[in-house]
């Protein structure tokens, strides 16, 4: 499916997940026009890595596990970090300390290293011998509302796998992360929505039965304990990757394109345009990550708690 960009209105998970986790950002970002696009070093660090470990895995299953592991993919995980970083500089200056960027290079070095090495970095996971690479950053467009042909979804998958002795597909979405998951991220139900989409929307257009289709999320780690640290509660913790797979059913993937088709219905009109309504502000104090958090006049959480509550 193609997308008409002059008459079409694109919808990502992005969105999505801005609208639940606050609708009165979404409703500056896409109704009002404010952006909030200042970069930051997690950034950065998590598109370069992304882009190295699809580099290694493409030539792995293009060429053998030995030509990839020759690749110094180290130092083209370093050209990344100084591309994406030279991009945004130019825009915005420099965002990020020359301490912060030695840091970021060399947790990103330590998840390589162990990724290559490590059985459960990539070896318990991605095989040439019994596996094929279906595809990376593969590109879904479709029409997520029947009657409402001017909307298109567009979203990218990291990597799809195809295991050749059990038939089935698996979804890996990468994400990179501090510390690994808690269990407060592995139970945020939006994270989950993200991969239940992907096999749904996957299924559609590739015609491939969703009980071929398996989904999960391959965690890199910047910070882990080391082995013989005495606070290791664990050995999982020593580890750089850390995979996890939501639980994976019908209802669970109904109610996931239910609640991402009404926040369609709640912020679209029929024919595509962001309804001007402003939602709801969140409560409390400014989120650190939202650039309209800081502002007094955008958003009501930014103003102190005497201000909201006692004033007269």
């Amino acid at each position: 499916m193609e997308i008409n960009y002059a008459t079409d209105k694109v919808v990502s998970f992005s969105q999505y997940s801005m609208y639940k986790s606050c609708p009165h950002k979404w409703y500056l970002q896409y109704v009002k026009g404010y952006k909030d696009d200042k970069p930051n070093i997690h950034f950065v660090f998590g598109t370069s890595m992304h882009e190295a470990i699809q580099h290694y895995l493409q030539t792995m299953f293009d060429k053998s596990a030995k030509v990839a592991d020759d690749i110094n993919i180290n130092q083209f995980f370093k050209s990344k970090m100084i591309e994406e970083y030279s991009k945004y500089k130019k825009k915005h200056g420099h965002f990020a300390t020359p301490e912060e960027l030695q840091e970021f290079y060399l947790d990103g070095e330590a998840i390589l290293d162990w990724f290559k090495k490590h059985k459960r970095g990539r070896r318990n996971y991605f095989s040439p011998r019994n596996q094929q690479l279906k595809g990376i950053e593969v590109p879904l467009v479709l029409q997520p509302i029947k009657e409402r042909p001017n909307i298109k979804y567009m979203g990218y998958v990291d990597l799809i796998i195809y295991d050749k002795r059990s038939e089935q597909y698996t979804i890996f979405d990468i994400k990179t992360s501090t510390k690994g998951w808690s269990k407060w991220e592995k139970g945020d139900t939006i994270k989950h929505n993200q991969l239940y989409l992907y096999k749904q929307f996957y299924s559609e257009l590739f015609k491939v039965p969703l009980d071929k289709i398996n989904v999960e999320f391959y965690i890199v780690k910047r910070k882990v304990l080391s082995f013989d640290d005495e606070n290791i509660l664990s050995p999982h913790q020593a580890y750089r990757v850390q995979n996890f797979k939501p639980v994976d059913n019908k209802k669970r993937l109904r109610e996931a394109k239910e609640d991402f088709t009404n926040f369609i219905r709640e912020c679209y009109t029929e024919e595509g345009n962001p309804i001007d309504k402003d939602f709801e502000k969140v409560t409390g104090k400014p989120c650190d990550w939202c650039e309209f958090g800081k502002n007094r006049e955008l958003c009501g959480a930014a103003l102190s708690p005497d201000e909201k509550f006692f004033s007269f």
